[in-house]
């Protein structure tokens, strides 16, 4: 009887449990605001136009014309259906990835033409922890070209957008550097079903409503299905969503670096071995996961017996294998395979590749903190990952894990850009992923 009565009690807290996620999800949730400040911002007037001006000066030199460019590309067009995007990203860049073309995917569902530019922004989730404006970090008016294929993004006219209110925060880098970062939420006052009658309509009815919907679209591309989207994705990912110019000058830049004068090209290695990826559950994916360095490299040897390319691009987290390897409380076989990569990495920036033929650079946040962008400088943990994404989708062989979004991201990139020296480490060796017979995707799932 005892026992009886603890497991009726189990179920009542379960259910509890159950009832207050769906409130949280549904009633929560729906209200949360685009707007990535802390709450505390003060809804004020836009700035004039002289002040966007100025502020904008610091994006770079001769912006002048991308900035008249980006005010017309950024005017909404006459009879346009409207949304405003009321959700705020999570995690790193590929997360940010997926949810940023499942939104698009949502938005061309629902009959969305434009969305506000001001409701997207991404995060800078392991860095300063900030929200970065979308305009600052992608060409929009590159990507607004693709309309009607894609939806267009439009600015906020208070005018029209009547039932949104712009948020205004300052961000100060440098020695005396100030940011203008805007972003626009649904007043808070409104009366309405903001999905349903709001002027512009809410987009994100749910926190994981377009993250889900990208993968319920990876899932049936896999499996051969013909679907609407098909043609946005690869319009996306094949070169539609493309760094800012003044973030694609540091990326030309370092290219030019890798390709040297005898501009053989260059070649990317995502080595993901860092000790997080090696504690994971190693039941999931073991047929795919490669974790010593030195079986990388010999795949590599093999594969190519002689130099490929001018250089070899390394991208992993030093920071996160010098941490562990300095943890004297570890003492487990991942800690002791963590100390050999690293002597190994060591060894590769010191001496090269193909005996010295093929010089080594790492990737990481240098690139970005030394490009004499400020503002790139302050978020260079994210702008980072930007620029080392589209260094790979530039590069002439990328070789990379498939349990890692950012390579399997990368590479469907250059998939649709048919760039085919694609390959995964596996245990026995190095799979290509993209052969001129392979016509879809690779799905991440792992």
């Amino acid at each position: 009887m005892a026992a009886q009565g603890i497991n009726k009690l189990l179920w009542r807290l379960l259910a509890i449990v159950v009832f207050a996620s769906f409130i949280n999800i549904f009633l929560i949730y729906p209200m949360t605001n685009s707007y990535g400040g802390n709450g505390n911002e003060e809804n004020i007037p836009s700035p004039p136009a002289a002040e966007r001006l100025q502020v904008n000066e610091i994006r770079a030199e001769s912006s002048s014309d991308y900035e008249a460019k980006l005010a017309e590309s950024l005017k909404g067009l006459p009879g346009a259906k409207t949304a405003s995007y009321t959700r705020i990203p999570l995690a790193g860049l590929c997360n940010q990835y997926q949810r940023f073309v499942g939104m698009s995917f949502l938005a061309t569902q629902e009959g969305y033409d434009e969305i506000i530019e001001e409701s997207i922004l991404w995060k800078d989730t392991y860095g300063t922890n900030e929200m970065i404006p979308h305009y600052m970090l992608w060409d929009v008016v590159h990507w607004n070209t693709f309309y009607p294929t894609i939806p267009r993004f439009a600015s906020f006219d208070s005018k029209v957008h009547t039932d949104l209110v712009l948020s205004t925060s300052e961000v100060k880098y440098g020695e005396d550097t100030v940011f203008i970062k805007k972003g626009v939420r649904f007043n808070p006052n409104i009366s309405v079903n903001i999905y349903e009658e709001a002027t512009p309509r809410g987009l994100g009815r749910n926190p994981n409503q377009a993250i889900n919907r990208f993968m319920q679209f990876e899932k049936k591309l896999s499996w051969g299905h013909t679907l609407p989207e098909t043609v946005m994705y690869k319009t996306i990912l094949g070169g539609a969503l493309r760094p800012h110019p003044n973030l694609q000058l540091i990326i030309n830049n370092t290219i030019a670096e890798l390709n040297g004068a005898e501009k053989k090209g260059y070649m990317v290695l995502h080595a993901r071995i860092e000790p997080d990826m090696m504690r994971q559950n190693v039941r999931v994916c073991t047929d795919k996961r490669v974790m010593n360095m030195t079986d990388i490299i010999n795949m590599l040897y093999e594969k190519f017996p002689e130099p490929p390319v001018s250089a070899v691009l390394l991208v992993f987290s030093r920071d996160i294998i010098e941490n562990e390897e300095a943890n004297d409380k570890q003492d487990d076989d991942f800690h002791k395979l963590n100390s050999h990569n690293l002597k190994i990495l060591n060894e590769l920036r010191e001496n090269g590749m193909w005996g010295g033929k093929v010089k080594v650079v790492e990737a990481g946040s240098r690139m970005v903190e030394e490009s004499g962008n400020d503002f790139y400088a302050y978020y260079y943990n994210f702008v980072g990952s930007i620029v080392n994404f589209f260094i790979a989708v530039q590069a002439a062989i990328l070789v990379g894990t498939e349990v890692s979004t950012f390579s399997t991201y990368a590479m469907n990139s250059r998939f649709y850009r048919e760039s085919r020296e694609n390959y995964f480490y596996r245990p026995g060796g190095l799979y290509w992923m993209s052969p001129p017979n392979q016509t879809k995707p690779h799905r991440f799932g792992c």
